[in-house]
């Protein structure tokens, strides 16, 4: 009795291996698939600056292909670009500037790596100027000498690509730890913007200082201005109007 009770469990437990493997198989072979579509994992690990990927295997390659596309069939001269991520995106610095013809490239969600797979939308637009805000999301994954490198190259191949725009180099706003939601340290963010500023004077680039003009009494990102401890307000982009306008205007 015993014996025949220990072959059920035995054909049981094989039952159940043998499912576990056909399951497993089947979720790396689905994992595969989205990969191989969507190349999740690959930018996971070009955004922590594992490895890098070619723009083409980029999960945001097509939209950046139509987004320069549309620009340079706009047939537009544009005087400035804002060039940045989700916190660039959330602005509208047409309605501070009117006289001005403004485009808006910031992207939610993009790092320094994934700005400078979108260079060329800058050259599609050509634009006078051009305001740089970049590093919110990098310094999450990242140490800040992998940081400066990776500023280095967007810089480099930004003058590259538009050698006669006048570059305007704006330092990372600061974060507020009170929300759920974690972003970088002030105090990193504060190293990240100290070595911006000397990557802008070795380069003879204005740099426009915003991160004071955004903390309280206690160094963090003013709570009413924010939503989630990073990006902004509608409203709260008054105040970075009023500190670029004389570089608009100059």
């Amino acid at each position: 009795m015993k014996v025949k009770k220990l072959k059920h469990q035995v054909n049981a437990s094989k039952i159940i291996l043998c499912i576990s493997v056909v399951a497993n198989i089947a979720l790396f072979a689905g994992l595969a698939i989205v990969e191989n579509r969507s190349h999740v994992l690959a930018s996971a690990l070009e955004r922590r600056g594992y490895i890098t990927l070619e723009d083409s295997k980029s999960s945001n390659y097509w939209t950046i292909v139509g987004w320069r596309n549309t620009i340079k069939k706009m047939y537009t001269e544009f005087d400035i670009a804002f060039f940045g991520n989700s916190i660039t995106c959330g602005s509208d610095f047409q309605q501070f500037f009117p006289d001005k013809k403004i485009i808006n490239l910031g992207y939610p969600g993009d790092n320094l790596v994934g700005m400078k797979k979108r260079i060329s939308m800058l050259e599609a637009s050509n634009p006078k100027k051009i305001f740089i805000m970049a590093g919110t999301n990098d310094l999450v994954h990242i140490d800040t000498e992998t940081y400066k490198s990776n500023y280095i190259k967007l810089i480099d191949g930004i003058r590259n690509v538009v050698p006669n725009a006048q570059i305007y180099v704006q330092s990372v706003l600061p974060t507020n730890t009170d929300f759920p939601n974690k972003y970088a340290p002030n105090k990193k963010v504060i190293q990240a913007n100290k070595m911006i500023e000397n990557i802008a004077d070795s380069l003879n680039f204005k740099y426009i200082n915003l991160y004071d003009s955004y903390i309280d009494s206690e160094g963090e990102l003013i709570k009413e201005l924010t939503r989630d401890g990073v990006h902004l307000h509608p409203t709260a982009y008054d105040k970075w109007a009023k500190i670029i306008e004389k570089y608009v205007y100059e």
